[in-house]
């Protein structure tokens, strides 16, 4: 029998077609599932910029009592010490929205501030929140600088002023003649105050002392002459020192990663390539020069021993150099080479693995310290110890911290930093990285005890160890807010009594331990999220200065004194 091939396939066709309609209907009729619009319409964030300047955050707002209006004190002048006027007509909004959430008008354009802007932010069903901007041109009327000079039995005597809220306070030894002395300070330029700069004034008692800005405002401080109390233990009156932005200081962007103190200088690393060894001076916030790099490449650390000699690191992924200099001070231009390693991963680090993204010491390099260098996203920490003045072996010695938030399968990030706190062999040590801040057993290296820090903090990371009129101070950089990591304050806590270090902050007696915190420091948002702190002192430790570096930010300069009110 002859077969009709074609007839075949055409009634298997139809036989196929007719299974699937009831599918095909069935899938025609089912509806798309419902996206569910977000309800989000609050505003998260939102800054000011001048035209010209991209995306950098120079100006932060304040908000009314009901979260609605939102103003912004603009210096008259930015920078604040130029010349240069800040027109409000061009200004530039920048804003975080919710996600599915719409903003009106649109931001990131040069808007005109000289008068309210009203936003409007509509959540994706629909809710609605409006704001309203507004603007004003300030003038600057800060003190940054007081001083008085007088004799005592023939010889001039200089006191420099703590600079309060609205005081101006100068302790002066009991007995010594303040009724004919010089006054001088520091005010902006466009600024003026009611005692001209230099005049002798009688301090015998309370003197007033204006300064009027340019916009036509006017602050009064009061300045006193007080007998100081001399502490026998711990940090009492502190001031702000200083504070530059990432314009002020020519950062660019993620480049400034470290910094440390040396005499009377700080030394900013900038991670160019090869890097940079920005020296500044630490009273003032000046840049100076830069400093003698031997290193050829990327250097992303630098530290500094008990007496200010400098340590120097080169940045070794596996296989790769690692590299110490040991520099006696920042004008040395022959620094002593101290480890050259090839990091051949004796840790067996399965993920990156590089070194020297963070060191830490403790000691005297010259005499007894020990060194440690975290490898990244491991537990794994590198440690060489220095012994009358030598390192003991070229080859470090390997470290696992073994009490690792989150379980055994954890690893701390990139810039993990273990600081020791001793020249012993087996040093206890804090561990500070993405997870916790921690006071680690150096024999057992397991967990003592971990700082509690709670909700807004994010993220902390660098740490700095001293000791000051007789205390121990742990200072740490907290990242606040959000992960852009860009929002940040420095912390300092008292770890004299180890068995403070678990206390919260809701316990009455946290502000003996967690003794100062700083205002919010914020930058442009910080991808990498680093940031440095360290410590120096000055007058023969009777002052300590704390310096916080962000990345994208700036740098802050705290000083504390051993005097109280």
């Amino acid at each position: 029998m002859k077969l009709n091939i074609s007839a075949i396939i055409r009634n298997r066709r139809h036989l196929i077609f007719a299974a699937l309609l009831p599918i095909i209907g069935w899938s025609s009729c089912r509806k798309a599932d419902q996206v569910a619009r977000k309800e989000q319409s609050a505003l998260s964030d939102i800054y000011l910029t001048i035209d010209g300047r991209g995306g950098e955050r120079l100006f932060d707002p304040v908000y009314s009592a009901h979260q609605d209006t939102i103003y912004f004190n603009v210096p008259w002048f930015y920078p604040v010490s130029s010349d240069n006027e800040v027109d409000l007509r061009r200004m530039i909004v920048r804003s975080t929205i919710p996600t599915d959430a719409i903003m009106k008008p649109m931001l990131g354009n040069v808007m005109d501030l000289s008068k309210p802007l009203s936003l409007t932010i509509t959540a994706g069903n629909g809710q609605v929140s409006q704001y309203v901007v507004m603007a004003r041109k300030v003038g600057d009327l800060t003190v940054s600088s007081a001083k008085i000079t007088f004799l005592a039995d023939g010889v001039e005597q200089e006191v420099e002023g703590i600079i309060q809220d609205n005081k101006i306070l100068f302790y002066v030894l009991p007995g010594l003649d303040v009724s004919n002395a010089k006054f001088t300070y520091g005010i902006n330029k466009h600024s003026t105050g009611s005692i001209p700069d230099s005049s002798n004034i009688n301090l015998t008692q309370e003197v007033p002392f204006i300064v009027k800005g340019v916009d036509g405002a006017s602050k009064a401080y009061a300045l006193q002459v007080l007998a100081p109390q001399k502490l026998a233990y711990g940090a009492g009156i502190n001031r702000k020192l200083w504070t530059k932005n990432a314009a002020d200081l020519n950062f660019s962007a993620n480049n400034e990663t470290s910094l440390t103190t040396s005499g009377d200088y700080l030394v900013l690393v900038r991670r160019t390539n090869p890097s940079r060894y920005s020296v500044i001076n630490r009273f003032t916030g000046a840049y100076l020069r830069d400093m003698y790099n031997p290193l050829p490449g990327l250097s992303f650390q630098i530290a500094s021993d008990s007496l200010g000699r400098i340590l120097a690191a080169s940045w070794a992924p596996k296989n790769s150099a690692f590299i110490l200099y040991r520099y006696n001070n920042v004008d040395d231009v022959n620094p002593v080479k101290l480890v050259d390693w090839t990091n051949n991963n004796p840790g067996g680090v399965t993920a990156d693995g590089g070194v020297g993204r963070r060191v830490n010491i403790y000691g005297d390099l010259n005499k007894d310290a020990v060194i440690m260098a975290t490898a990244g996203q491991s537990t794994v920490i590198y440690k060489w110890r220095v012994v009358n003045g030598a390192i003991l072996s070229n080859t470090p010695e390997i470290v696992r911290y073994n009490s690792i938030a989150g379980g055994a399968a954890t690893f701390w990030g990139f810039y993990a930093e273990a600081q020791p706190i001793s020249a012993a062999p087996n040093p206890d040590y804090f561990i500070n990285y993405q997870y916790e801040v921690a006071l680690v057993n150096g024999a057992t290296n397991t967990r003592s005890a971990a700082l509690t820090l709670g909700a807004p903090v994010v993220f902390t990371l660098p740490t700095a160890y001293g000791t000051f009129n007789n205390a121990k101070y742990l200072a740490i950089v907290k990242y606040l807010n959000t992960m852009d990591l860009n929002q940040v304050q420095m912390a300092l806590f008292d770890i004299t009594n180890p068995s403070k270090i678990p206390m919260g902050p809701s316990d009455p007696s946290y502000a003996s331990f967690n003794i100062f915190t700083s205002d919010l420091f914020t930058g442009t948002t910080n991808g990498n999220g680093t940031a440095d702190i360290c410590i120096g002192y000055s007058e023969n430790n009777e002052k300590m200065q704390v310096y916080m570096l962000l990345t994208n930010g700036g740098i802050m300069a705290r000083e504390f004194t051993t005097y109280a009110p």
